[in-house]
């Protein structure tokens, strides 16, 4: 397909004059740089349709969007697979900040809307020339059956999501149930199941959302026409409309969506644009010209993306592979599942009487902590959840289930060591395991804990609280294997002494004990005072978003102080 693609480019370039294509080329000059930076506009344009899909709070900024967009393009526009490998590529270079899961469910989801909007730019551009000029019957019977196709498509895909149907995971248990597939596909459809139902929540309803949304996706299209206007107003001899341009960026869309398999539309849009140029009366070299000079910014753009790949030390393969690049540290959360099992935070019943907003109190912790801790680059997270309680809810946080293990050991002591012993042995070097009630803890703790690691060093690292406990541990493995040192027995769990002990322990095993600053976690009526206190600060508050909007309903807490700050 490439050798044919590069064969009808050859064709056209030659057809339409290589002197003649050149000169236009240099006429442009220093106006490519605009073009450019169009492009680039673009690109935001997306990133910003992107974000307005993902549920909040997500800790993504614009930039980072931006340039996710930037690198699956890329990939895209270098390969026959297209959008096979390019979309999912963008939500592959944000796994260190966000999971799959949460990014590309949104993704999915803004994909759908700009292709609506391309469909009707498409549509449009196919009326108005209908209208203007004469063109032979079976081009405009192939072109209408295709749009045709495609707004079917796309009609049937939103009023799947708008429907709330099931319809990828329900087919998946139908072959299986009839035998069409030889092997179990149950998993397969849970996960599939559970990425349409989080589309499903994410599209968008109301007036107030879908209205931003559409005018991002206009706005994409109307930049597109402004950089073929400013080319075709240097090229010409001949005066550009604003209807020429739009009928050339509808052309651009229909090829885009038709020739997706061929790498940087080679040859054929040269093909489509030579074509509508001598329909327009631009003549075929200023088509061809027109083509070769979006061809040089789709190329400039796909240079900026591999830049962008390679100063994040990525390559395409890991970043495309299912478990993405090795990393060598981890940071793990002890936690309870919210959703079954015993109620958590007994100790906030007397100011949280219902187990029910006690259970969504320690939810808002959870995706906060989550949250903070997919932001350190480099590192994997874990999710060391207590024995009980319904798992699935970790997996509606977003945690993907090969994220999770299971807590094991009659106590604390024996259940954080084995903690340590099975990521060890899962060959991380370096382990910081915190607490799950900590919504506010600056990451930078965290941080500097692995800082203070190296592997095979006799350390450890503790985070003390102020009760006498410690919120953080961190280890690293020693001596290339998965023990872990005994800091665990004979240790006054729950007490002022907690720490102290802990630290005693580590010299008996001959460890050098470092400390990262103090915090505190919330575990009873003071704790929660305290963190309705600091999340008055707008800073804080920022930090640990889920929680405070859960606390501004379960105390009012908003812009004034809450209740329980007195």
């Amino acid at each position: 397909m490439g050798l044919v693609g590069l064969g009808l480019f050859l064709y056209f370039v030659q057809r339409a004059g290589i002197g003649e294509v050149v000169g236009g080329i240099q006429r442009l000059g220093w106006v490519f740089a605009i073009v450019v930076a169009l492009g680039g506009v673009r690109f935001l344009l997306r990133a910003a349709a992107w974000m307005r899909c993902l549920d909040t709070p997500h800790g993504l900024t614009l930039g980072q969007l931006f340039q996710a967009v930037v690198v699956g393009d890329a990939l895209g526009n270098l390969t026959p697979l297209s959008i096979v490998v390019g979309e999912p590529a963008k939500g592959a270079f944000l796994r260190e900040q966000a999971p799959l899961a949460r990014t590309l469910p949104a993704l999915a989801l803004e994909n759908l809307f700009y292709t609506l909007s391309a469909i009707l730019v498409i549509v449009g551009g196919l009326v108005t020339t209908l209208l203007t000029f004469q063109i032979s019957e079976q081009l405009w019977l192939t072109t209408t059956v295709t749009v045709m196709v495609m707004v079917g498509l796309v009609a049937t895909a939103h009023w799947i999501i708008w429907t709330d149907a099931r319809v990828a995971s329900t087919a998946l248990r139908w072959l299986q149930n009839r035998r069409v597939v030889p092997v179990p596909v149950e998993l397969l459809a849970s996960t599939v199941e559970r990425l349409e139902r989080r589309v499903h929540t994410l599209y968008p309803r109301s007036v107030a959302q879908l209205v931003p949304l559409g005018v991002l996706e206009a706005m994409f299209h109307v930049v597109a026409v402004t950089e073929i206007y400013l080319i075709l107003l240097v090229l010409s001899d001949q005066p550009p409309t604003l209807l020429a341009a739009f009928i050339f960026e509808s052309t651009n869309r229909f090829i885009s969506f038709a020739f997706r398999f061929v790498p940087l539309r080679m040859g054929v849009d040269e093909a489509g644009s030579g074509m509508f140029a001598d329909l327009l009366a631009f003549g075929t070299t200023t088509g061809v010209t027109l083509a070769i000079i979006r061809k040089g910014r789709i190329l400039t753009w796909i240079g900026i993306g591999v830049t962008i790949v390679i100063r994040r030390g990525l390559t395409v393969n890991q970043m495309l592979s299912t478990s993405g690049p090795r990393k060598t540290a981890a940071v793990v959360i002890m936690a309870r599942s919210p959703v079954g099992g015993a109620p958590p935070k007994t100790r906030l019943a007397p100011v949280i009487p219902k187990a029910d907003d006690r259970r969504r109190l320690y939810t808002g912790f959870l995706h906060d902590i989550i949250r903070g801790c997919r932001s350190l680059d480099g590192v994997s997270l874990r999710i060391a959840h207590a024995p009980g309680g319904d798992t699935s809810a970790f997996v509606d946080m977003d945690v993907d289930p090969s994220e999770l293990l299971a807590q094991h050991g009659d106590d604390l002591g024996e259940r954080e060591r084995s903690v340590f012993h099975t990521l060890f042995a899962a060959g991380f070097e370096k382990v910081v395991m915190v607490g799950s009630d900590l919504p506010t803890l600056p990451m930078d703790h965290i941080r500097r804990a692995l800082d203070e690691l190296d592997p095979g060093t006799n350390r450890v690292v503790l985070g003390p609280a102020e009760d006498g406990g410690y919120y953080l541990m961190a280890l690293a493995r020693r001596g290339g294997g998965a023990d872990v040192p005994d800091l665990f027995s004979g240790i006054r769990w729950s007490t002022a002494e907690t720490l102290s002990d802990t630290a005693a322990a580590a010299t008996r095993e001959g460890l050098d004990v470092r400390l990262v600053p103090t915090w505190h976690d919330v575990d009873d009526e003071a704790g929660l005072a305290r963190l309705c206190r600091e999340l008055t600060d707008p800073a804080l508050r920022a930090r640990a978003p889920t929680t405070a909007a859960t606390l501004a309903e379960l105390t009012s807490l908003s812009d004034r102080p809450s209740p329980y700050s007195s």
